[in-house]
């Protein structure tokens, strides 16, 4: 499966050489790109809100040290609100993940370059052949019935 980052980085490199392989990858890459800026956003979001609820937390710990119980309580609020919001944002991002997950199954790996293009099985090359091909005859079973 193809890397995310290689896919940003590469965009026209891996829709030219999947284009080798007759699979159209304009739009499966475009929105690739767009799931991983929006996990990206998410995920950055997600870490400033926890962020702002360890910060919160430890103001509330000096605040009851001091005997701000009031303040402290109020602090207690925002945070409760910023652990909704963390997890409102968390099941985004799963889901995105997901999702992204599900789009980059669908795209091949990309040819090597010494893979010709061609539209069917006639259009490869032979490289090299080792020994003989023996004729089995009409009553031989493919492998998948031995």
């Amino acid at each position: 499966m193809l890397q995310v980052p290689y896919i940003r980085n590469h965009k026209e490199e891996v829709i030219t050489k999947l284009a080798v392989k007759n699979f159209d990858a304009k739009d499966i890459i475009s929105e690739i790109i767009a799931l991983d800026e929006q996990r990206r956003k998410t995920q950055a979001e997600l870490d400033d809100t926890l962020s702002e609820s360890n910060k919160l937390s430890k103001e509330i710990g000096m605040l009851y040290k001091s005997g701000n119980i009031d303040e402290a309580n109020a602090k207690k609020t925002e945070t409760a609100d910023l652990k909704e919001k963390s997890q409102e944002l968390s099941q985004v991002l799963s889901s995105t993940e997901n999702e992204l997950k599900e789009k980059l199954v669908q795209i091949p790996n990309i040819p090597h370059e010494s893979v010709p293009v061609g539209n069917s099985e006639e259009d490869n090359e032979v490289v090299s052949e080792e020994g003989e091909i023996r004729n089995l005859g009409n009553t031989s079973k493919p492998h998948w019935e031995l």
